[in-house]
């Protein structure tokens, strides 16, 4: 079994004030991490992760899932893939700045009243036409 272990230091200067806050997060009895440095070309639109089109995917759902790209990166998760009712939603990635999930969760056809699903696909687009370096771990 393995794990994966967040500690995040975020330090707040304001006004002649220090604030820090810390949080530490362990996911543990993984059976399967995924580990991809992926390079996106200028106006390239890949599909990042899509076990449902790909049988030779290392984890097919994911119990987390870390993002970081060297720039600004549109992250677009589909839920309830191929079916009427597909929900796909994005989220913006900027320069050195994680993003994470501890699952692969989501809500498809109405957002919080419709129906739970997970994350079947993951894609990724550079709104600013140029090449950029993703990060991406997954694991179950």
């Amino acid at each position: 079994m393995s794990q994966i272990i967040v500690e995040t230091k975020i330090t707040i200067q304001h006004e002649g004030q220090t604030q820090v806050l810390e949080y530490r997060s362990a996911h543990t009895g993984l059976t399967a991490i995924a580990h991809r440095d992926i390079a996106i070309a200028a106006d390239g639109t890949p599909t990042l992760w899509d076990p449902t089109t790909d049988s030779t995917e290392t984890v097919s759902d994911f119990d987390f899932l870390l993002a970081v790209s060297d720039g600004t990166l549109d992250l677009e998760k589909t839920a309830n893939e191929g079916h009427a009712s597909e929900t796909v939603s994005t989220i913006r990635l900027f320069k050195d700045l994680p993003y994470m999930l501890g699952a692969d969760d989501a809500y498809y056809d109405g957002g919080f009243s419709g129906t739970l699903d997970v994350i079947d696909k993951l894609r990724a687009d550079d709104p600013d036409s140029a090449a950029r370096k993703l990060k991406l771990i997954m694991a179950t």
